[in-house]
């Protein structure tokens, strides 16, 4: 009976998020001939899960992201981005979140699927949880005590920033975090602080411009149609990011003589913020908080 009753409560979960969603049955995004295999993504993100944990591992090959598991950002995400792609994992990373890790909230990411988060951001630190199998289960926390004050130069900050002042209302405080973010694109991604710090470029910070262009889109921003050039650039580049084998995201990219060199290793979380920001219905949830401005 107990066993019955947890089937029928995940399925109202999963009815719920697959309708906050926006589930979109179409195979691929195809923008100015630039095209992403949403199918790929699927199977590489289904290919991460270690049924032994019950959760998806951070990546593939490269140590030690290849033997830890996240709960928190990729498992959070990952869960949401399997919605949207019809996978039915979503049933046990979902069970698993909810009866081990109390959801997994973060109050960071938690933004992109539409949850308010902290008006301060704070600097994270990872928890070790338990060790199964070689694998590391990690749950990365925030340090209270430690608040980003520059928060303000990080791109991925600015777009977590800009969707909270959505979902509070506000498309205006919203546009000026999104102009400030245009300022760091140099015509080849978002030269932020942590770019001055690594010398690469994040894809997942293009899929995060393409997330807020979209959700100021359903706000009826009109100052973004002055920047979708950004919008077409961040698609080419996510979609040269693609692995053309196994359908995951690769984490970075270097320029050089003027092309986009693909580099890091494919990674779950990447993949599954692209996945929300191209193919999830967050954006107009998110959007359609804000009050028109006249």
């Amino acid at each position: 009976m107990s066993d019955l009753k947890n089937i029928v409560s995940l399925l109202i979960v999963f009815a719920v998020v697959f309708a906050s969603c926006g589930i979109l049955f179409h195979q691929s995004i195809n923008r100015n001939k630039f095209v992403i295999d949403k199918n790929g993504l699927k199977r590489f993100l289904e290919g991460q899960y270690v049924s032994s944990v019950g959760l998806l591992r951070a990546s593939t090959t490269v140590y030690p992201d290849n033997i830890t598991i996240y709960i928190v950002n990729d498992n959070v995400l990952a869960a949401k981005a399997l919605i949207v792609l019809a996978s039915p994992l979503t049933f046990k990373i979902i069970a698993e979140l909810n009866n081990e890790y109390s959801g997994g909230w973060n109050g960071k990411i938690d933004v992109l699927l539409g949850r308010d988060i902290p008006d301060t951001f704070y600097s994270s630190y990872n928890l070790l949880v338990k060790e199964i199998d070689g694998y590391k289960v990690v749950w990365e926390k925030l340090n209270y005590s430690s608040p980003i004050t520059d928060w303000y130069n990080y791109a991925d900050l600015l777009v977590y920033h800009a969707l909270d002042k959505l979902l509070q209302g506000s498309r205006r405080e919203a546009e000026e975090s999104f102009i400030n973010l245009t300022k760091m694109w140099d015509g080849y991604g978002f030269r932020d602080k942590a770019y001055y710090e690594t010398q690469t470029y994040a894809v997942y910070k293009c899929a995060l411009f393409i997330y807020l262009y979209r959700a100021l889109q359903y706000a009826g921003s009109k100052i973004i149609n002055d920047y979708s050039y950004i919008y077409d650039k961040c698609l080419s580049i996510i979609a040269k990011a693609q692995d053309p084998k196994y359908g995951g995201i690769h984490t970075d990219y270097r320029v050089v003589d003027g092309e986009i060199v693909v580099e890091g290793d494919m990674n779950t979380e990447t993949t599954s913020i692209v996945v929300l920001a191209l193919y999830s219905n967050y954006p107009k949830i998110i959007g359609e908080h804000a009050e028109p401005t006249l």
